[in-house]
């Protein structure tokens, strides 16, 4: 287990970065460029030194400010695919991966070597240089050389990022499977939000040096922490609003000219909150069918102002009666198959359910 709380400051930047990763566990951290993400990388692999705090890994400290202790590199345990690989252009495929791994005594390197080469698929290639290998080649032979010593922890600082996404997505499966065989925890750095929720189990939600959320990935999507957080993870509808009245564990709150009912209590009458849906558990209401139980809460009426085809899906967005906000209030997002039924036009009223299960509520304290 990873158990991460460190204070760092590079220049003008000030980094607070707290978390923990399990054994097996795949976690992401995730945000903007420039918020941190690869500086704390850097701090657990030692490669920079925190300001104060404390790493643990397996209950073995490989950072203690305060007990004074600052384990090199190459004591630490851990495997880095840095963002560009870093994989060394005289060497061949099999030295590379062989880097760093101690030298052995026993006649065994060779055969790990070998292993290593086979594990990641690269059987053919041992005596090939970088510049002879394609992209999702090095990437394996990266990770390959961070995996032979049988690291405690892997760190992953945006390994896609350089890769055309039908390469990218095969790797991405590769490295699912291959993360459930070995076993330990690993952090990968991304700022794609579909990545992250893909490839990991937990999220750490990163801005301007600071950790604002770590949870679940299901969570950290539906259950944002600050408005903040919210935008992050694209949930698009994210309105401001009064509670004007609660009742048996719901709450009631006035946007515009609308009441909507959202499930949590301990908020208090008058209190200004942010509460947010996101795009893909709105319900758009068919006029042709009747309505269903539960269809027939928190309906807006709407007036569709744009739409955009993203292939796989349509989103659309809406002007709700009542609303004074932008140009549009509403963003939906709508499966192919969904579109296709409805074949939505633009002008067009429609009314639009905000599922009561789905809203989530956030006090404004940002």
């Amino acid at each position: 287990m990873l158990v991460v709380d460190i204070r760092a400051r590079v220049g003008g930047f000030d980094l607070q970065a707290g978390f923990s990763a399990h054994n097996g566990e795949m976690m992401a951290l995730f945000g903007p460029s420039g918020t941190g993400k690869s500086l704390t990388l850097r701090c657990l692999a030692g490669l920079l030194r925190p300001e104060g705090g404390h790493i643990m890994l397996n209950d073995r400290p490989l950072f203690d400010a305060a007990a004074g202790v600052d384990l090199p590199p190459r004591l630490r345990r851990m495997g880095y695919v840095p963002q560009q690989y870093a994989l060394f252009p005289h060497m061949t495929v099999a030295e590379n991966i062989a880097y760093s791994l101690p030298r052995r005594r026993d006649g065994r390197q060779k055969a790990l070597i070998g292993e290593m080469i086979q594990l990641m698929r690269l059987e053919g290639l041992e005596n090939r240089r970088p510049t002879q290998l394609s992209g999702g080649q090095q990437q394996r032979v990266a990770l390959g050389r961070a995996l032979i010593s049988e690291p405690e922890l892997l760190l992953l600082d945006e390994p896609f990022g350089s890769l055309d996404g039908s390469i990218r997505n095969r790797l991405q499966n590769e490295l699912i499977a291959l993360q459930q065989r070995i076993g330990i925890p690993a952090l990968l750095i991304t700022h794609d939000l579909a990545e992250a929720y893909t490839l990991c189990d937990r999220l750490a939600v990163f801005n301007d040096g600071r950790v604002l959320q770590v949870g679940p990935k299901d969570e950290v999507l539906r259950r944002p922490a600050t408005r903040s957080v919210a935008k992050f993870v694209g949930t698009k509808n994210i309105f401001s609003g009064r509670v004007i009245g609660s009742d048996r564990g719901e709450t009631i709150i006035a946007w515009g000219q609308h009441r909507i009912h959202a499930p949590g209590d301990g908020f208090t009458v008058g209190q200004k909150v942010t509460f947010c849906i996101r795009p893909e558990e709105m319900m758009i209401i068919r006029p042709d069918r009747p309505l269903k139980p539960g269809l027939d809460e928190n309906m807006v009426e709407c007036t569709l102002v744009r739409q955009i085809d993203r292939a796989a899906t349509h989103s659309l967005f809406f002007k709700a009666h009542g609303v004074t906000q932008n140009d549009y209030d509403i963003e939906v997002l709508l499966p192919q198959h969904a579109w296709q039924r409805l074949k939505p036009v633009v002008g067009q009223p429609t009314a639009i359910s905000l599922k009561r299960s789905a809203i989530h509520m956030i006090p404004e304290i940002e």
